[in-house]
């Protein structure tokens, strides 16, 4: 069955009226149209916000490993340069005593030549 709408347009009041219930249909079609465009968006600026956040926390994971590093370099160079102290503090020590016997036997040599 074929169903016929017959409009009846008797006056100015009614073509005003459904000129009125068509733009507020394309109204409604944008606002929708509009809204879901701004979900979409949202949903992407979302991504980007998840994205730029596990970067950072990769950033931030990578620099707290260089500083652990670091700092387990800087007691192992602390220990080296300790190390590095004592022997040249026990070279020093060494020259001193080769020193003294050399002036030992360079005493013990003037006197036996005074001696003489």
């Amino acid at each position: 069955m074929l169903y016929c709408i017959h409009m009846n347009l008797a006056s100015t009041q009614d073509l005003f009226f459904l000129v009125l219930a068509i733009a507020t249909a394309w109204i409604a079609v944008f606002l929708c149209w509009a809204l879901y465009e701004v979900a979409r968006m949202l949903h992407q600026v979302n991504a980007v916000v998840t994205e730029t956040r596990e970067k950072l926390n990769r950033i931030e994971k990578a620099i707290l490993s260089i500083k652990e590093r670091l700092e387990t370099s800087v007691g192992y160079i602390g220990m080296l340069a300790e190390g590095g102290k004592s022997l040249i503090s026990m070279f020093r020590q060494r020259e001193e005593r080769r020193e003294k016997k050399r002036a030992k036997r360079g005493k013990a040599a003037v006197e036996d030549e005074d001696d003489e």
